[in-house]
């Protein structure tokens, strides 16, 4: 009875981590430099344990995010990020800022910004997971590591809607329940490399 009773429970569940980085409909965007278009910030994040079970689960890396994210809209709602306009008003009120942007869970240390990230900064994309989520179904995890500037090779985590990372928008947009997968980088922050 027990053994029926966690299968009922889970059975709306997703599990497995499936990599679709080599996978032919996205070698394009693999191939492809990206600029990012606006000042940023690296971050310790919470991000996806690739090394993780069936149900997935969460580890610190890196994440990326930027300064003064635009407002965005949910139906009739209008939602603004309370982020900080820059490095320099991070520094002003650290501890505040770090506080309010990223939630502590018990027994963690509090996590804070790491370094500002600058304009024209250049990253390629290294990897592309649906990754189970419980209830939300598989969700889109998006690797990529910055080929230039100050953190050159540093790999971070792309914020995705319902991923882990828990701090501002989304940098990118994916979904695979659909016949034709469809990856979509946000055009807020980043652009393609002019070679």
């Amino acid at each position: 009875m027990t053994i029926l009773s966690m299968a009922l429970l889970l059975g709306g569940c997703a599990s497995g981590i499936v990599d679709h980085t080599d996978d032919k409909q996205y070698q394009p965007l693999r191939a492809a430099c990206f600029t990012i278009k606006k000042p940023a910030f690296l971050y310790e994040a919470r991000c996806a344990d690739l090394q993780a079970g069936r149900f997935g689960d969460s580890s610190f890396c890196t994440g990326i995010q930027g300064f003064a994210p635009k407002a965005y809209q949910q139906g009739i709602h209008t939602y603004h990020y309370q982020y900080p306009s820059s490095w320099r008003e991070y520094l002003s009120s650290r501890h505040s800022w770090d506080k309010k942007m990223f939630p502590k869970l018990l027994f963690e240390k509090q996590r804070s910004m790491i370094a500002p990230v600058g304009v024209g900064t250049q990253l390629r994309i290294t990897g592309i997971y649906e990754y189970p989520r419980g209830e939300m179904g598989h969700v889109p995890i998006v690797r990529a590591k910055l080929i230039s500037g100050q953190f050159k090779n540093t790999e971070v985590e792309l914020p995705s809607q319902h991923g882990f990372s828990d701090a501002g928008p989304d940098w990118i947009s994916s979904w695979f329940q659909h016949s034709a997968p469809d990856t979509r980088l946000s055009s807020e922050y980043l652009q393609p490399c002019n070679d």
